[in-house]
């Protein structure tokens, strides 16, 4: 075989470049013609529009606004979701949780995310003894359950918004490295990646123009379904009372302060409830969609 065969014919760069943009295009046409991603991209885009105009001062009311001509209203035009037992305005708070809680597992997943992929990446394209080291401390941190370890570590650095956001990111690492290197492995030994070295490609574009695009749809779905999973860990810290302190809102503490108050006054528990299984089917269904979109035989049916 010589380096004239076509097997050893590589694209160009702009090829190349051409072809990741077309693979991009062609993912989300399919995303958005699976109902799961449909509907998944809908409840997040609706999930992240109510966040950032929380973020920007777009709530009824001040969250932090008590009246206490107005405990434990029940829901009203002027309040629809009611208000609490501090005279606060449900709908407010629920929408400054909510912005809270993605936030937290937003750094959380970019946390887990980047270290996972790396680790995942190392453990996948470099030599069997880096990897047996990597893969031998994945397994030690799965044996511990993420929640477990979050508790830990919080328990460790203390209540906060960045030590809940470290500590479920950290949970989340193996299961990345998981999720990276199987893929990797496989892209390793694959004829495309041979015929780069064989032409004197760098290790380095074969890991950034050939590898990382390829694993950018799983690495896409992971993603989505981590913050679903990161919304449900942030949610528990908080209703365990490890979560951002007071006066910062957090729809765990909405659940966990209105347990006592579910059978006078229902409301504020539904709206906490609510925004957090909203916010985690959303991202599930966006997930489902990303893997349909990403599997060669759901996008050809």
């Amino acid at each position: 075989m010589t380096l004239a065969d076509p097997e050893l014919v590589l694209p160009t760069e702009a090829e190349e470049e051409s072809d990741v943009t077309a693979r991009r295009q062609g993912l989300l046409s399919a995303l958005w013609r699976s109902p799961n991603g449909r509907a998944g991209l809908i409840l997040v885009g609706l999930v992240v529009i109510a966040a950032i105009a929380a973020a920007f001062g777009g709530t009824p009311y001040s969250p932090t606004f008590q009246n206490p001509a107005t405990v434990l209203k029940s829901p009203s035009l002027a309040h629809p979701f009611g208000t609490d037992q501090f005279g606060r305005d449900i709908v407010s708070l629920v929408l400054d949780g909510l912005g809270v809680s993605l936030e937290i597992a937003g750094l959380a997943v970019l946390i887990a995310g980047v270290v996972g992929t790396v680790a995942g990446v190392i453990a996948g394209f470099l030599g069997r003894y880096v990897s047996a080291v990597i893969m031998r401390i994945t397994d030690m941190m799965f044996a511990i359950p993420a929640i477990l370890l979050g508790l830990a570590v919080v328990a460790a650095l203390g209540a906060g918004w960045l030590n809940s956001a470290l500590a479920i990111g950290i949970g989340y690492i193996p299961i990345f490295v998981r999720v990276v290197r199987g893929p990797v492995l496989a892209l390793r030994e694959s004829g495309y990646v041979r015929a780069g070295r064989v032409l004197g490609f760098s290790q380095g574009r074969l890991l950034f123009r050939h590898i990382l695009p390829n694993i950018a749809g799983v690495l896409s779905v992971q993603v989505s379904l981590a913050l679903a999973w990161s919304v449900l860990a942030e949610a528990s810290l908080s209703f365990l009372g490890l979560g951002p302190p007071p006066p910062t809102a957090s729809l765990g503490e909405m659940v966990a302060q209105s347990g006592s108050l579910a059978s006078t006054a229902w409301w504020t528990l539904a709206a906490p409830s609510l925004a957090i299984v909203v916010a985690v089917i959303g991202f599930n269904l966006l997930g489902d969609g990303l893997r349909d979109a990403v599997d060669p035989r759901t996008r050809r049916r």
